[in-house]
């Protein structure tokens, strides 16, 4: 596999899915260094999901007052095209369509 959304489940062993160079996300906390050696490169995306933080962003959602623009938009068969993209740090926010 080229790259693995880290959502739930072992990420060491998801990374092991991974070939040579490929790429994994967590929104779990898996840290380069739990999969270091394998030559797979981690990035950790973390929230803060406290109640006041997600009061607060509600309420800017209802008000219009948050608005997160979306600067690239990708089928679902480019999302490699899509990890690429995040990978080599394309700048705002980047979607994939699943329809």
């Amino acid at each position: 596999m080229d790259a693995v959304l880290h959502l739930a489940g072992d990420g060491v062993q998801l990374a092991g899915l991974l070939r040579p160079g490929g790429r994994l996300a967590s929104t779990l906390g898996l840290s380069a260094d739990a999969v270091e050696g394998s030559g797979v490169t981690v990035r950790a995306i973390m929230a803060d999901t406290n109640a006041q933080t997600l009061g607060s962003l509600a309420a800017q959602a209802a008000s219009g007052a948050l608005r997160v623009p979306v600067t690239a938009t990708y089928p679902l068969e480019q999302a490699p095209k899509a990890f690429a993209d995040f990978g080599a740090g394309v700048l705002g926010k980047l979607a994939v369509t699943c329809s």
